[in-house]
């Protein structure tokens, strides 16, 4: 557990001690984390730069810590990536930012790390702060985090646990090919025990990995739909999939067919006793069309519990 803070001094001094734990941390593989590393600069900027190693390393240790640090490419990628992404006690940069975009504005914000950084500057400061990636969240963190009144816990998701997505575009078997994708969203914040797990306004995409048009002599149109995993609010991967009503449902693909739309559907736009067959037997499921989707496995997210 996240112990509750009784003030940000205390915090302030927590997040310096995490910061040289990190430091100090051993080393567990013997190869740069590159992709891990990518994914911290991704959430950082918001992409990934073209530079050489070295160069990205040493670019992120003075944007973050404001300074190079010493030791191995291995440990220094290590820091960096503890730093944005969180170790095993799951305190990282971008649940702290989660956090701080929670208490002001009672919304996670979409953007990277810096531009939210700097949308919380001007919201608190009315101009944007110098100095290191780290006092400036230190600087924040003084006036946003109510150490006294913050509850954080680890939570787990469990498998199953149902979750509803609305689509944001349509999806037609008439149009669609394999390999395209279709974005929806999260109406409500998704909460497991009062703690806040997916907050609402976040955004997804199906993959659509295979289409069975509508043939001629009455063969029904199909598709197959894999949903990418969306992102828990302290930076954890959430799995999930169509939920159908047969039991056994665990796979990451979901062949959809006429017969089983009335299995996923929770509402859509054109109400229920529409129907979503406007050109045959293909199958047509208008934007704003409410999905049942399920966790796939048990995740651990570290959260905040909210009203």
């Amino acid at each position: 557990m996240l112990h509750i803070m009784k003030n940000n001094k205390v915090f302030l001094s927590f997040l310096m001690a995490l910061i040289l734990i990190i430091y100090t941390a051993p080393v567990y593989a013997n190869i740069i984390p590159i992709r891990e590393l990518e994914k911290a600069e991704t959430i950082l900027y918001g992409q990934v730069s073209q530079s050489a190693i070295l160069q990205k390393i040493d670019t992120l240790e003075i944007a973050i810590f404001g300074e190079t640090k010493k030791g191995s490419l291995i440990e220094r990628a290590e820091q960096i990536i503890d730093f944005v992404l969180g170790k095993e006690d799951g305190v990282s940069l971008l649940l702290l930012i989660n956090i701080m975009d929670w208490t002001l504005f009672n919304r996670i914000n979409k953007g990277s790390i810096m531009e939210r950084i700097e949308k919380l500057e001007l919201n608190i400061f009315g101009e944007l702060q110098k100095g290191s990636l780290f006092s400036r969240v230190e600087r924040l963190s003084n006036l946003l985090i109510p150490m006294d009144r913050l509850e954080a816990n680890k939570v787990t998701v469990p498998k199953q646990e149902e979750l509803h997505i609305k689509l944001l575009e349509e999806i037609n078997t008439a149009d669609l090919e394999a390999g395209q994708s279709v974005k929806f969203t999260i109406d409500t914040n998704f909460k497991v025990n009062g703690y806040l797990i997916i907050p609402a306004g976040t955004e997804g995409t199906l993959i659509i990995t295979n289409v069975k048009k509508a043939g001629r002599f009455g063969q029904d149109a199909s598709i197959t739909i894999r949903i990418n995993d969306l992102t828990a609010i302290d930076g954890s991967d959430i799995p999930l999939n169509i939920k159908l009503q047969e039991k056994g449902n665990y796979s990451e693909e979901i062949a959809i067919g006429v017969g089983l739309l009335s299995t996923i559907i929770v509402s859509n736009p054109v109400g229920l006793v529409a129907g979503y067959f406007f050109k045959g037997k293909d199958i047509v499921i208008p934007a704003g069309t409410v999905l049942k989707t399920q966790v796939l496995e048990d995740v651990e997210v570290y959260s905040i519990k909210i009203q």
